[in-house]
């Protein structure tokens, strides 16, 4: 079992997304680089420096027919699982992943899965104001359910270990794979109806309030990324703006690092590790 460095790990995302970016232009289908890959893409022309992963982002409607062609349609290698297409999904948005690898996030008591380009869908937002603080705040509470659902991680106080002790015990008897269900279903809520407004209603890691129109991403344009072009919305910088605020500066160095905890493997030829 040989591990990924960091240098394969990009190639690897990279040659995923490639496969992604071809079968999407085979059937007419829109995505576009999302949240910090396009930022990498505008300000760096690639990925963040101390980035580690690609996100890409697409209408739920264009989501959903990838949901059902890709696996058919693509090398065997590659697949977009989500928690409709494959119940042992451990998320509630999609992962495209290359099957003769494998991650272990948060250690090996955490996340099997593999590398991977996280894929998030875009859903209606409903014009009712309390109707989307509702979705939004039950978003936040699956996303709470799912992170103590997630092994210990580094750095936390012993009260902090104690509450997360407590609450994973409380849930124990609920499976990851119902929360993202639950996720993914709330997100849907208004998927029958074209609303003028969208929302990332799927990520438990978002907590932000914010919908936006969904004329941003009906426009596109290609942008560089590792010497390469892809679709990003022609209104990025209004996007970016809204997300980020100025989206031009650099953090602060000590938040200049990667979020992710994990560790990539290619598999053997008996897939064990």
């Amino acid at each position: 079992m040989r591990q990924i460095d960091i240098r394969e790990l990009k190639l690897i995302q990279i040659e995923i997304l490639d496969q992604f970016d071809a079968f999407c232009k085979k059937n007419n289908i829109h995505y576009w680089l999302d949240y910090g890959t396009l930022l990498g893409a505008v300000r760096h022309g690639g990925y963040i420096p101390w980035d580690d992963d690609i996100d890409i982002g697409m209408l739920r409607e264009d989501y959903s027919i990838a949901e059902k062609l890709f696996n058919e349609q693509t090398d065997r290698r590659y697949k977009l699982f989500t928690p409709q297409n494959n119940p042992d999904h451990r998320y509630p948005f999609g992962k495209l992943v290359r099957t003769d690898t494998v991650l272990l996030e948060y250690g090996s008591e955490g996340i099997r899965s593999s590398v991977y380009v996280d894929v998030f869908p875009y859903d209606n937002a409903p014009d009712d104001e309390h109707e989307k603080q509702r979705m939004f705040k039950k978003r936040d509470l699956l996303g709470r359910i799912r992170r103590l659902q997630l092994p210990m991680r580094d750095g936390m106080t012993q009260p902090k270990k104690l509450m997360y002790r407590l609450g994973a015990a409380l849930l124990s008897g609920m499976p990851q794979s119902r929360v993202n269900r639950m996720l993914d279903k709330n997100a849907k809520k208004y998927e029958n109806k074209y609303n003028e407004f969208v929302c990332d209603f799927a990520d438990p890691y978002d907590t932000r309030y914010l919908t936006i129109p969904r004329s941003l991403f009906e426009n596109f344009i290609e942008i560089e990324f590792e010497g390469k072009k892809y679709p990003a919305p022609a209104a990025y910088d209004t996007w970016l703006k809204a997300y980020y605020g100025n989206y031009m500066q650099l953090p602060p160095i000590e938040e200049q690092k990667s979020h992710h905890v994990f560790e990539a493997f290619y598999l053997d030829s008996d897939h064990n590790i």
